[in-house]
């Protein structure tokens, strides 16, 4: 079984039942945790939130983190509340509702549209986020250009839309293709079993696809069988109040830009490699990392840089080749150039001592040249345009990003401008001129996608504690 298959296998397993409350907490790196549900009592002022074990909802992350769009939504809310967040995991939407309509939960955030709200419940009214639904084909299955083509077909259905109006019309207007519930209630793995399992087509949404598209590759989009809906929370009829409270918090939030963050931390660098890129990523991952693994480690331990971001980074720069040169002169495994390698003491085809040196790069550019008031992880992608493109036009693109009334300590608004320094007119106003400054983006974004690879297929590195010290 592939290391994949292992994940998906643990992710429906705990998707598979409902657990103890979970309560969220910081840890050392400022990222929530979640205690176990018996660690200690459930406040009785906790925001009681029911979610699902889901790409673009919620699961903990494979260094123990508690990540996903709607956690992180919802933790926000909580803290705005100045209350504990407390969030339980059901197996599916009609167990979530249950639980709704029983008081066992505050709200719902399960990343459905607000149409999926039943009678006795109502949802958020802002539009913080939308999805839609795509079909997708396995690749020994012809490409369909609508629904029509499919007749008579199969389409296995994710449960968490299955139950929707939409797919009642579907079922109306194509009587011939037979629409199924997906019985593993598991979106991952049922994109993952588009080609095995007898499943020739499946419908799911698109972020979820976006979200995991790096994993799955046998799975083909064809086409869009739904327009963007709204995600919505969704309350009790009555819980008015704090449906209220809740909706001016989703406003306040998305027109300040903290909601495209969010999202961009998601969502906002899966397609930068393609499916051959990463099927080359994965087997150099088995390959060749392994031979450099231990001076990545070296390197954390040393400049507190982790150690799967910098592999992502060396792979971007060279595909791990130790004596790697461009055409610009930059050499060996980090690609360091001749004037950084002497001001990092590196020598550069020399994989110890650059991948040493890079660490001090990038943690010197985080620590010492941007601000500190820039929040993570927005600060290390910066940091690695910098890394790629020179300080200097990070900085002018930072400016022209507040010109533009954006927030310049920002990844997702500065990458926007980024390429405007290509423009003879735009970089004409700046000491260093024009640059090439649409490739830190893509540089940025690539590396994004790697280390999403790495943090599934790699575990992190916990140095021992030194006797002593």
């Amino acid at each position: 079984m592939s290391v994949l298959r292992v994940i998906l296998a643990v992710l429906g397993a705990c998707a598979a039942l409902a657990l103890p409350w979970q309560l969220a907490q910081l840890s050392e790196t400022g990222v929530p945790r979640l205690l176990p549900g018996n660690a200690t009592p459930t406040p009785a002022n906790a925001l009681r939130v029911g979610v699902m074990v889901h790409p673009t909802v919620y699961y903990i992350a494979p260094d123990g983190e508690a990540v996903g769009l709607e956690y992180d939504l919802v933790r926000a809310f909580a803290i705005t509340e100045n209350r504990p967040l407390a969030v339980r995991v059901y197996p599916g939407p009609a167990a979530a509702h249950r639980a709704l309509a029983d008081g066992e939960v505050d709200l719902l955030a399960l990343g459905t549209p607000s149409d999926g709200a039943a009678p006795d419940e109502t949802a958020t009214r802002t539009r913080y986020a939308e999805s839609g639904w795509i079909l997708l084909n396995a690749p020994d299955q012809p490409i369909p250009r609508s629904l029509a083509d499919l007749s008579p077909k199969r389409v296995v259905v994710s449960a968490r839309i299955f139950g929707l109006p939409r797919i009642a019309q579907l079922q109306r207007e194509y009587p011939n293709v037979r629409f199924e519930v997906d019985e593993r209630n598991d979106d991952e793995t049922l994109i993952a079993a588009i080609g095995d399992d007898h499943v020739p087509y499946a419908i799911v949404e698109e972020d979820t696809f976006n979200a995991s598209r790096h994993f799955h590759y046998d799975a083909q989009r064809a086409f869009s069988v739904q327009a963007p809906l709204a995600r919505a929370w969704l309350f009790a009829r009555r819980d008015g109040a704090l449906r209220e409270r809740a909706d001016a918090f989703l406003g306040r939030i998305a027109r300040d830009g903290q909601v495209a963050r969010v999202i961009d931390r998601y969502f906002g660098f899966p397609q930068r490699v393609t499916p051959i890129d990463v099927d080359v990523f994965r087997e150099r991952v088995f390959s060749v990392l392994p031979h450099y693994r231990r001076w990545f480690e070296e390197a954390q331990e040393a400049y507190g840089v982790e150690w799967r971001l910098l592999a992502a980074v060396a792979y971007q720069e060279s595909h791990w080749e130790p004596d790697a040169i461009s055409p610009t002169g930059a050499r060996g495994i980090m690609q360091f150039t001749e004037d950084a390698a002497q001001r990092y003491d590196v020598t550069p085809l020399d994989p110890r001592s650059a991948i040493l040196g890079g660490a001090h790069y990038v943690a010197d550019l985080k620590r010492n040249a941007l601000p500190a008031r820039i929040q993570e992880p927005d600060k290390t992608w910066l940091a690695l345009a910098a890394y790629n493109i020179g300080l200097g036009h990070v900085e002018n693109a930072r400016i022209l990003t507040q010109r533009a009334r954006k927030n310049p300590d920002s990844w997702s608004d500065v990458r926007r401008h980024l390429p405007l320094l290509t423009k003879p007119e735009i970089a004409a106003q700046f000491q260093l001129g024009s640059c090439r400054c649409n490739m830190p983006v893509e540089y940025v974004e690539a590396i994004r996608a790697y280390y999403d690879v790495l943090l599934r297929l790699e575990p992190p590195y916990q140095p021992r504690l030194r006797v002593g010290t």
